[in-house]
């Protein structure tokens, strides 16, 4: 997709037919907007998440590759980037490192962002947003942890994948954003 310009328009998530999601290119980043119909006690789950004590407004993601691999977690019966929330006081940078140790036991030099993806919460006429931004991550080994995650995560696997799953979150944004690094 050229700088600019918008998709066809919202389609639907394959994994959750109640996600409505946007991709475009925005000064040289990739952009997504997924906008997710919620019940009232996810709502109200995530409205505690958000809005709590700690509040959640950004979470971040990197994409880390070793010749041609793809690191990937999985988490919740899907592959997705290791990352997380980042903690009050912390930049991406920093929450990107910690993020990638915890989730993998790699130590990572984060690098330039490359996408934000902005999550739309909705329950009726109520919203929460948060974003998530997608950096590159180069690890300094890639050795894995055979223990992913910290107690009380929902990590099963950790790995470095030749190509990505069909059940990989945001795989059609990860598949670009992989071909623009090459």
């Amino acid at each position: 997709m050229p700088d600019g310009t918008t998709d066809d328009g919202p389609a639907i998530d394959d994994a959750d037919s109640k996600t409505e999601v946007r991709t475009w290119r925005e000064d040289g980043e990739y952009r997504r907007e997924r906008t997710h119909q919620l019940t009232a006690e996810e709502f109200a789950d995530a409205r505690d998440r958000i809005d709590g004590e700690d509040g959640l407004e950004w979470g971040v993601g990197g994409l880390a590759r070793d010749d041609g691999r793809v690191l990937l977690v999985r988490e919740d019966g899907r592959w997705l980037l290791p990352g997380g929330e980042v903690e009050a006081g912390e930049s991406h940078d920093e929450a990107l490192a910690r993020e990638l140790r915890e989730e993998t036991g790699l130590d990572v030099t984060p690098g330039e962002r490359l996408a934000v993806v902005r999550n739309v919460l909705q329950h009726g006429d109520a919203e929460l947003t948060f974003r998530f931004a997608i950096h590159r991550a180069t690890p300094e080994t890639t050795d894995l942890d055979d223990d992913p995650g910290l107690a009380g995560e929902e990590i099963s696997a950790v790995r470095w994948a030749e190509e990505l799953p069909d059940d990989t979150l945001d795989r059609d944004l990860l598949l670009e954003l992989l071909e623009t690094l090459d």
